[in-house]
């Protein structure tokens, strides 16, 4: 997934990804719930919120509506990509689903798309042959 050559901070990956997630589950983006998510105080939403949005990414009004931008969304949507693959990769390397996912958004901010795309290869290969009795034997790792 390409972010149209868009360099983000982890920060304003993390607000993108929030945000495209309330969207889904509540149809709507409000800053109180975006501090909610992110574990920090309104103010400080309202001053990211400002920044995202001279970057194109959402449209906002003050004390209104916030919605992501069309190329919000696919930033969104790449960064939520890559985190859904890099937590599958853990958890076929058998690493605990509580800390897979912790993880994953540690990693997610910080591999480029192709590494990405290899993990998501790897992944793929190891659901096709998960059943296979000799792969299964050789692929168990001991902790």
């Amino acid at each position: 997934m390409n972010e149209d050559s868009v360099k983000l901070s982890k920060s304003i990956e993390d607000y993108m990804e929030v945000m495209y997630n309330l969207n889904e589950a509540k149809g709507v983006i409000r800053v109180v719930d975006i501090a909610d998510e992110l574990n920090i105080k309104p103010p400080s939403v309202v001053e990211a919120l400002d920044k995202i949005s001279k970057l194109k990414l959402v449209t906002r009004e003050r004390y209104g509506e916030i919605k992501l931008t069309k190329k919000g969304v696919t930033i969104a949507k790449s960064i939520i990509y890559k985190h859904i693959t890099l937590k599958k990769f853990l958890t076929v390397l058998g690493v605990d689903d509580e800390i897979a996912e912790k993880e994953a958004c540690l990693m997610e901010h910080f591999l480029s798309d192709s590494t990405i795309e290899k993990f998501k290869k790897l992944t793929d290969f190891v659901d096709i042959h998960k059943n296979d009795k000799k792969f299964k034997e050789s692929f168990i790792f001991q902790s």
